[in-house]
């Protein structure tokens, strides 16, 4: 597989990734990769947070999508 964002570049370069998202496949010069925090519900509802955290791999356009989101989130909150 080669990766996505490259090849609209004219440019050809395996896939080492698939994003999350998109499925699209990606080269490690456009992975994105960030911090993915797994939870379990404990006795009385209470939230644990599993340690460490998984990862999740996204396209540059998703990567910049989930910052736009959570950048709106924060400043409405």
């Amino acid at each position: 597989m080669n990766c996505f964002d490259c090849s609209t570049l004219g440019l050809s370069s395996d896939a080492v990734a698939v994003c999350a998202d998109c499925g699209a496949g990606i080269c490690p010069d456009h992975a994105r990769m960030s911090p993915r925090w797994l939870t379990y519900t404990a006795a009385i509802n209470r939230t644990v947070v599993v340690e460490p955290p998984a990862r999740t791999i996204r396209c540059p356009a998703y990567r910049s999508a989930w910052d736009a989101a959570a950048n709106c989130h924060a400043a409405a909150g």
